[in-house]
């Protein structure tokens, strides 16, 4: 959101904001998991960049000046799970509206790696847990047992 607060802090005439895509596309355009939206007040898109991710409208929604940024939206789509945020920023092109920018990151490897270690930490406490019965088993059984007469 920094990035894209420093590009749109710039635009301050007409010919800037033409070029605004083409640098937003140099900023962005290499992140492959990663969405992002730029649109005015009438939510037409300005720029657009990221995989098949249709935004959507608790994101895309304008923030409030109060939340600033808005508060992370999380959703699945296609089997990939994302999570984002928006942001209101003012151009100081006079008389320019202010624009919603919104970015969201592919966050399904990190959602697969959490459910495969919640699996392998459940598997380790059920098998400490059946380790330790099996111990205090033993323990009472030899405390009860009769007396070694050795």
């Amino acid at each position: 959101m920094a990035e894209a607060r420093a590009l749109l802090a710039r635009v301050d005439q007409t010919a800037a904001l033409t070029s605004l895509p083409a640098q937003l596309r140099a900023h962005f355009g290499d992140e492959a998991d990663l969405a992002v939206r730029v649109q005015d007040p009438l939510g037409q898109p300005l720029y657009q960049q990221g995989p098949d991710t249709d935004l959507p409208e608790a994101l895309l929604a304008r923030p409030s000046a109060a939340a600033q940024p808005a508060p992370l939206v999380t959703w699945r789509q296609d089997g990939h799970a994302w999570r984002g945020s928006a942001m209101l920023i003012r151009m100081p092109l006079d008389g320019a509206a202010p624009l919603t920018v919104a970015m969201a990151l592919d966050i399904a490897p990190q959602a697969t790696f959490l459910t495969s270690f919640g699996w392998v930490l459940a598997g380790y406490v059920l098998l400490a847990a059946l380790g330790l019965a099996l111990l205090a088993r033993w323990l009472v059984g030899r405390a009860l047992g009769p007396p070694d007469n050795s």
